[in-house]
């Protein structure tokens, strides 16, 4: 099993956790309907602070759009959609992490750049 295959029992158990967060962890779904898949997603969760009196900071994630719907703004919608999530829910910020490749899409969204970012992988 490849990274990322999983089984139907290990999608809906997760489904299940992510759904119990209600919204401290959101996913945005856009669907086409005549072709009856998913299109673009992107999702947000909620991180709790100490700092800023307690608040809130939004981490945006995992946003793709499908090859064949590109250009049609989806992008767009999807991190505006995560974006006011953040905001209504009281984040005093909202971040994301992205490749240089992707950058001035980021940018058009209204994001900076802001430091860097460092990683550490265990699988």
């Amino acid at each position: 099993m490849d990274s990322n295959s999983f089984t139907d029992e290990e999608f809906q158990n997760r489904f299940v956790e992510l759904k119990s967060y209600g919204d401290d962890h959101v996913i945005h779904v856009i669907e086409d309907l005549i072709l009856l898949k998913i299109v673009a997603t992107g999702s947000v969760f909620i991180e709790k602070k100490f700092i800023r009196s307690c608040g809130k900071l939004g981490h945006i994630e995992n946003v793709v759009v499908d090859s064949g719907a590109r250009g049609m703004q989806l992008g767009i919608n999807v991190v505006g959609f995560l974006v006011d999530h953040a905001r209504l829910t009281g984040c005093y910020k909202v971040i994301l992490d992205c490749g240089e490749d992707n950058r001035a899409f980021y940018e058009k969204c209204g994001f900076k750049q802001k430091e860097i970012q460092m990683v550490k992988y265990f699988i």
